[in-house]
């Protein structure tokens, strides 16, 4: 027995010296931001942030949160581009009219088709639906086509009214992955980029009429919006847009890093995971958008600063409690590494 004690004592004791000799592996990288996250960085100042309306609320968390944990400097809040801004949460793509010189994924969106129909709460749309839509072959609600995709839902005799604009991110979004559903091109160039809130385009007002939204702005509005269908007709496939299908599609994200640009596309051939904690895989809703942290202006260690406190794991844990979505923890991590570049980090070995 005193033989055995030995032997396995001085195996413990060669694996100890192996954990704290230099062939130890490197932190990984989650685990180094996450050490250095510890400590606040805080520079005297004030920083204006511009955000879409869906974020306000949590705009005024974020700077009661600053002043805790950094007596002298204070983020404010400014309501129009026209006002001038250190950091501005916008779409991707954004035309800003100040210059920006870092941009950072800040936030997923999704991009949906909002309808005001009297009595109407909740409406199924296929691919070729759609399509058909937007080229102006279908032009009642009570078309035969759109009466299939519901399953033969009592839909009122109302002329369809299209949009004229929309954002340009969630154009793409939904172009690309409706073109995928229906083996062909979702066509709408002739709705023009638009520079209206989110707000304007979740509410159309005009009976009969469909807008393309985001969807973060469609729930604050409580608009009805649709339900995709992947195969026709069969209203029991059907996405909607939700926590659990955009963060299904988030899944599928690929990022890249050239230099301080990250960029993220989505491959519908990744297979969707399923949330923590949760057991099915919902089906992903792919049409998704980047939302992004612009610095905006010269070159600023106040605003990488601020910006850095915004890219922290507690404050883009809040955004899970609004109608956006959090990054890819991986993405938050290059997001927050190329911020920090000419910034006094904690060193974390």
């Amino acid at each position: 027995m005193i033989k055995l004690n030995k032997l396995i004592a001085a195996v413990i004791g060669i694996g100890l010296s192996f954990s704290l000799t230099a062939c130890d592996p490197p932190m990984p990288d989650d685990l180094k931001v996450a050490e250095s996250e510890k400590t606040i960085l805080c520079e005297p100042g004030l920083v204006e942030l511009m955000a879409p309306e869906t974020l306000v609320d949590l705009v005024y968390g974020w700077s009661d949160a600053m002043v805790n944990g950094c007596a002298d400097m204070q983020l404010g809040l400014v309501e129009t581009l026209a006002e001038p801004a250190g950091l501005v949460v916008a779409p991707i793509g954004s035309d800003l009219s100040d210059p920006v010189f870092l941009k950072v994924p800040f936030a997923i969106d999704a991009a949906v088709l909002v309808v005001n129909l009297p009595d109407v709460y909740e409406i199924y749309l296929s691919a070729p639906t759609i399509t058909k839509i937007f080229a102006g072959q279908i032009k009642n609600w009570n078309d035969p086509q759109i009466l299939a995709d519901n399953a033969g839902l009592d839909l009122p005799d109302i002329k369809i009214v299209l949009p004229t604009e929309a954002l340009a991110p969630a154009k793409k979004s939904l172009s690309d992955w409706i073109g995928r559903l229906n083996e062909a091109p979702l066509d709408l160039s002739q709705i023009k980029d638009s520079k209206k809130s989110d707000a304007e385009l979740a509410s159309p007002e005009q009976e009969g009429a469909i807008a393309i939204a985001s969807y973060s702005a469609a729930v604050l509005n409580g608009s009805v919006f649709a339900s995709i269908l992947t195969k026709p007709e069969d209203i029991e496939s059907g996405v909607l847009a939700s926590i659990e299908s955009v963060y299904a599609a988030e899944t599928q994200l690929v990022s890249t890093v050239d230099g301080d640009s990250i960029t993220m596309v989505l491959d519908p051939k990744i297979e969707p995971k399923a949330q923590e904690g949760s057991i099915a895989v919902a089906a992903p809703y792919q049409a998704i958008f980047t939302i992004e942290l612009n610095f905006v202006g010269g070159e600023s260690t106040l605003v990488r600063t601020a910006g850095r406190f915004l890219m922290r794991q507690e404050s883009q844990g809040t955004i899970s409690s609004s109608t956006m979505f959090p990054m890819p923890e991986s993405v938050r991590i290059l997001a927050v590494k190329i911020i920090e570049k000419g910034l006094t980090v904690p060193a974390v070995e």
